[in-house]
This record gives structure tokens, C-alpha cells and sequence, in this order.
């Protein structure tokens, strides 16, 4: 019997087979016994001829070469194809079983999808020739039997059609894409901090100088280490792009003054510089120790002769009053004038985020349980900024929202909504008719040398912005000394989580602290986890823990230390507030923020968010720590001035001259006319 190759049309030229020609041509082939292992079954052969049509054009459009299949080694639907076939030859090998013909049929069927691809294409090599139907079993075997040797002749082996396949259980991996080559346009920014043209302008002269600095480099470069150093065109296009990206995004609010500073430093800067410079961004690349890693602070002095020395930034006790401080405890005749305006105004209070009224129930409403009306409150959490000024004399600079950068002039409405209304109110009278003001006690039992550093955290309930965390550690070596939740008298609105740090469940699982227990924080087991605080009864409680650490005369560092007093209803004599040793450079009321300074003075990052859409709030301790840091730096500055009018150290004492004197020219000289 001949098999005739088919035409595309997928149809039979010759005489097509009946059921019971496959069956007897089936059976004749299992007679070939356990011999014939390496050789496909004819209920294979036929699968072939009758799906050639079908496929024909697709092995037309794939080439002429042999298609590789699954019985060349790849297991295209991840099973095991080797078991298939030790299937068919243990089927083949008994040829007197006409059951297992049909299985055979069935089975070649059932996994023609996993050989027919490469039958297919095998069977193509085989000569044509006219189709001659026979009712002769042997010859038609005979002829079957050439055909599949013919169809072998593709493996390198008889056996190699059956060969256990080699999955490939992964994909091969895409290349990544080149990245394409920039121009020298300004990024596109979330908040741009100038114009187009004025970015552009810049970064085209700080490209022109890192150009020149570079062919400079490349005409001096001699040695292999050196030529490693220059850049290509893209190399200083992307750098200039970077380096300007960097400050439009750190130094948004002095863009202006900054990327021009930078420019005027690489065109003074020499070659010598300039290499120097390369050879420590080629070491910060490697993973070396980077030179813009933040120093450590260095006084010259002791600790104990830091704290003497930090005596001489504490502000005059009498000149705090204008910034906030509260100088003298409220008389009761004053602090019942203000509970009766608040029962005469029935608790309607404006909100602190939208400005809006609404009226407020300490120990909620009867009817419903509110806590306060007026329903949601819709507002801006971030603090508002102002940009630099833009080119020409009529320009001026724009108020944002650091939430969402939006024109405060824009009257959106906000950008975050509250489930209810909150406030604050900064009355002194007021917030001591709810917890009364008291002054440091004296306490013999603190050391000399000690300072502290000291920050609050408050949150929003029915009587106002109240006290829910604090936190004191001493200074300069940063030792907790007290850091504990506490419960505030009223039921709370809004614990500002955002800026606070404390969450509903800090307050819900911290353990109760009463006086006389150890009140420090029960330290995490991972790195990654906060310090368990627990929580203090009351304000009440969490003062007189702060009175049992501190004096009259010991001093109190912290920023914007008023607002933390306040929230004690702590008057303190002895305060150093950051905000007035670093102040803005507008004025009051604008107040330079604690990250912001100890970004630009120390190169520190402080209140870093993984997830600026679900910010965890700051951390008291690194804050207080932070304004601490900021306190050494002033007393390193102010000590070198010391230094330069002649105060010395003698005895682990600093002693001031004894005449008034100057440095001119190098050398001591009294000052005269004085």
C-alpha cells in the first residue's frame, strides 16, 4: 500500500481508506512485534495523511526545514511524552490483540496534538507515489514498513524519536531595551520650581561646564585610570540632567539660588578638582564609602562642658512671651471667664482644617453618640509653602499646599476628607481651665550636667488639641529617658496620625503605667519594628514624670519648644528652641521646619515615608534627638567664636579672658575705646 501525498486543499487524490482497511492496517502493524520500537504506528502514519491538508499551510509559512517536536526532545505541554510512547510499544508488541489495535488508534489520537507537528513535517521527505489500496495485509506492512524507516532517517537514531525529552521549564528571559539617549530638556517634575525656559537655560550652563571640565580631563588623561574618568556626550547630558532634577526636587524653595551657585562652583573649579571629584563618584558607584555621607559633630568640648556651654543659648525668660511661651500660671478669676464663654457660645467651635463651624459634645451626644456635627471635613493636611520667585521685577513668588501642590489662591477645597470636624484653640486661659498651668518645681535629686531634649505629640479631641505622647532624652549622648503614651482628657476626633505618629492601636495595646513603675518603652525584638510604649493615666501623670527628671535650671532643648509646653501646661525658665536659633529668613510667623534644617545644615534625612500616600507621622524620639543635633552644631559655631575672642578651657573649665581682645592680622590684640 502507497501513501500519496496530499494536496493543500487537504483532500485525497487517491481512493480513501474505510474503517475497516485502518483496523486490518492497524493490526498488521502491531504484528511487527517489539522490534519496531524506534518506528511510529501506522495509526500515527494515517494521523499524518489526514491532518497533512490541514496543517499544510502552516508548515509552508514556518519554512521547509524539519519542524523540532516534541519527540525531538521538547515537551511542549509539560508532560511526560516519554510515557506515551513506552505506551504504544508495549501495545505494539502483542499482535494478536486486536483490542489493543484500537487503543492504539485511540491513543494516537489522544496525543496527536503532541506528535503530529513533527510527523508532518517528516513525512514530507517521503517520495510520492500513486495510491494502490490492497486488500494484501503483508504487502501493505511492507510498504508501511519503508515508510517508516523513510520517516526515521530525520532522528539521528532509530531510538531517537523516543528519547527522554529535555524540558525547558522556564522562558527565555527578554532583553532589556537600550535606554534611550537624552536631550538636553528638562525632566518633566510633579512640581516644577521655574519656568521651562529658565530650567533650560540653566542646564545648558551647567552642561557647558562639566563639557569643558571634561575635555580638559581628556587632553590630560595619559594613564588607563585616568581615561576611565572622562565621560561621553550622553554621560554629561544625563549628569547635568540629574544633578538639576536634584536640586528642583531637594532644594525647591532656593532652586533659583542653588543651581546658580552650582554652576559658578564648576566654573571655578580647576582640573585637579575636577578629577578628584570624578574619582569619588567612580568610588561611590563601586559601592565605596560615599564624601557626602553626613560628619559627626565635633565641639571640642566634653559633655559635661557642653552642657555648661549650651547655658549660653538659653533665651531670656522674659523676652519668650511674644512667641508663644506662657510666662505666669492664669488666675482662677480668668480661667472661669473662659468656661463661661464656652457654655454661653454651647461648644461651637471652627474647625482647625476647613475653617468651617460646627458644634462639638464632650461625652457625646445624648440621642445619637455624636462627638461632633456638621458632618465630614474636607481640607489640605500638608503646611503651606511658597515657591522662589520667577525672572523679572514683577514676578512673585506662589503659597502651595506640600500635599498636593496645589495655589492656595486656587480655592479647590481640599484634597483629603475627615469623618468629622476638629479644632484647637491657643487661649491661655482656656487650656488652663481644662488642665492648669504649673512651673518647674525644684528637684535636688537631677544632675548639674544634665540637658534634655524634649518633644510632644498631640492629637484632636472634644476639649481640643491635647497631649497624647511624650518623650524626654538627655543631651548630648541621646539616652531615653522618658517616651510614654498618654490618655487625654476628652474622647478623641483625630489622632494626626499623619504627624503624630500614634495610632489607634498604640493607644488600644499599651499597657497601663502607674507612678512608681519603670515607664520605658519595652524595646522591639526586630529592628524593624517600633518600641512598645505604654500610657499614662492621664496629663496629670505624664507631668509629673517630666517634673521628676528635670529642674528649674536644667535646660529644656526642643523645636518650637512653646507648643510642647503648652501641651504640658509646663511653665519652664530655662528653654533653647531651634526655631530661634535658626530662624527664617522671612521672618516671623514663618518658621523653618525641622527636616528642612537638618537637611541643609547637618545633610540628614529625618521623617522619611516609605509610602507618602499612607504617611506613618514622626517619631518624637528622632525628633528630639534631631533638635539636639542641631543644638551641637550651634554650640560648635559659637565655641570657635569663643575660641577667636579668647575663652579658654582650664581645669575642665571654661574660663573667659581676662581682657577683652581681638585676632588682627593673626596676632592677640586688645581691643581699644571699650
Amino acid at each position: 500500500m502507497h501513501l500519496q501525498d496530499e494536496p493543500q486543499s487537504g483532500k485525497q487524490t487517491g481512493s480513501p481508506l474505510t474503517m475497516d482497511q485502518k483496523r486490518t492496517f492497524l493490526v498488521a502493524e502491531a504484528g511487527q512485534g517489539e522490534g519496531q520500537q524506534g518506528r511510529p504506528s501506522h495509526g500515527e502514519v494515517h494521523r499524518d495523511e489526514r491532518h497533512r491538508g490541514e496543517d499544510a499551510q502552516r508548515g509552508s509559512a514556518q519554512g521547509d526545514g524539519v519542524q523540532k517536536g516534541p519527540t525531538q526532545g521538547e515537551d511542549t505541554h509539560g508532560g511526560d511524552t516519554h510515557a506515551e510512547h513506552v505506551e504504544h510499544t508495549k501495545v505494539d508488541s502483542n499482535p494478536h490483540d486486536t483490542n489493543r489495535g484500537k487503543i492504539i488508534q485511540g491513543s494516537s489520537y489522544k496525543y496527536g496534538s503532541n506528535i503530529s507537528n513533527s510527523r508532518e513535517h517528516n513525512s514530507s521527505s517521503m517520495s510520492p507515489s500513486p495510491a494502490q489500496p490492497q486488500n494484501n495485509p503483508t504487502s501493505s506492512t511492507s510498504q508501511t514498513r519503508n515508510t517508516s524507516i523513510s520517516t526515521l532517517k530525520v532522528s539521528s537514531s532509530p531510538t531517537a524519536a523516543f528519547a527522554t525529552p529535555v524540558r525547558t521549564l522556564s522562558k527565555p528571559t527578554a532583553k532589556t531595551p537600550p535606554k534611550e539617549p537624552e536631550t538636553l530638556n528638562p525632566r518633566l517634575l510633579k512640581r516644577s520650581p521655574a519656568q521651562h525656559d529658565t530650567r533650560l537655560k540653566l542646564i545648558k550652563a551647567l552642561h557647558e561646564q562639566y563639557v569643558r571640565l571634561n575635555s580638559e580631563l581628556k587632553k590630560d588623561a595619559t594613564d588607563k585610570e585616568s581615561k576611565q574618568l572622562i565621560l561621553s556626550n550622553q554621560e554629561l547630558i544625563v549628569k547635568a540632567l540629574d544633578d538639576e532634577e536634584e536640586i528642583a526636587i531637594k532644594r525647591f524653595q532656593i532652586y533659583g539660588n542653588a543651581i546658580r551657585n552650582k554652576i559658578m562652583m564648576y566654573k571655578r573649579m580647576t582640573l585637579p578638582s575636577w578629577k578628584q571629584e570624578r574619582m569619588a563618584s567612580a568610588k561611590a558607584v563601586n559601592g565605596q564609602t560615599s564624601t557626602d555621607a553626613p560628619k559627626p559633630i565635633v565641639t571640642g568640648l566634653t559633655k559635661p562642658q557642653e552642657v555648661d556651654f549650651v547655658r549660653r543659648l538659653v533665651w531670656s525668660f522674659e523676652g519668650l512671651a511674644k512667641y508663644g511661651y506662657v510666662a505666669s500660671i492664669p488666675s482662677a478669676e480668668d480661667i472661669n471667664k473662659a468656661r463661661a464663654s464656652v457654655e454661653a457660645s454651647g461648644n461651637v467651635e471652627v474647625c482647625d482644617r476647613c475653617t468651617r463651624r460646627f458644634q462639638v459634645f464632650p461625652g457625646r451626644r445624648e440621642e445619637d453618640g455624636a462627638l461632633a456635627s456638621n458632618g465630614t471635613c474636607t481640607y489640605h493636611p500638608g503646611k503651606i509653602y511658597y515657591t522662589e520667585r520667577g525672572p523679572g521685577k514683577n514676578s512673585q513668588g506662589q503659597k502651595k499646599y506640600r500635599c498636593c501642590h496645589q495655589n492656595v489662591d486656587d480655592d479647590s477645597g481640599g484634597c483629603t476628607t475627615a469623618p468629622t470636624h476638629v479644632f484647637k484653640t491657643t487661649d491661655v486661659n482656656r487650656l488652663a481651665s481644662l488642665h492648669n498651668f504649673a512651673e518647674t518645681p525644684p528637684n535636688p535629686n537631677v544632675p548639674a550636667d544634665r540637658a534634655i531634649c524634649f518633644d510632644c505629640e498631640m492629637g484632636y479631641t472634644t476639649y481640643g488639641l491635647e497631649l497624647i505622647r511624650m518623650t524626654a532624652v538627655s543631651w548630648p549622648d541621646y539616652e531615653i529617658l522618658a517616651d510614654i503614651l498618654v490618655q487625654p482628657f476628652g474622647e478623641i476626633l483625630d489622632l494626626n496620625t499623619r504627624y503624630s505618629g500614634v495610632t489607634a492601636e498604640d493607644m488600644v495595646s499599651a499597657e497601663r503605667w502607674q507612678p512608681g513603675e519603670d515607664h520605658r518603652p519595652v524595646t522591639a525584638q526586630s529592628t524593624q519594628q517600633k518600641p512598645k510604649l505604654k500610657i499614662a493615666s492621664d496629663p496629670h501623670a505624664a507631668r509629673d514624670l517630666l517634673f521628676s527628671l528635670i529642674a528649674p535650671e536644667t535646660p529644656l532643648i526642643g523645636h518650637g519648644l512653646e507648643n510642647d509646653l503648652n501641651a504640658m501646661r509646663v511653665i519652664h525658665p530655662t528653654c533653647i528652641d531651634t526655631i530661634l536659633l535658626y530662624p527664617h529668613k522671612r521672618g516671623l510667623p514663618q518658621r523653618n521646619g525641622l527636616k528642612y534644617l537638618m537637611d541643609t545644615l547637618l545633610n540628614q534625612k529625618i521623617q522619611q515615608e516609605a509610602d507618602e500616600s499612607a504617611p506613618e507621622g514622626h517619631d518624637s524620639a528622632e525628633d528630639a534627638k534631631a533638635a539636639g543635633e542641631l543644638v551641637r552644631l550651634k554650640v560648635r559655631d559659637e565655641w570657635k567664636e569663643h575660641q577667636m575672642k579668647g575663652w579658654t578651657i582650664q581645669n575642665d573649665k571654661i574660663v573667659p579672658p581676662e581682657e577683652e581682645w581681638s585676632v588682627v592680622g593673626g596676632a592677640k590684640g586688645k581691643k581699644r575705646g571699650i
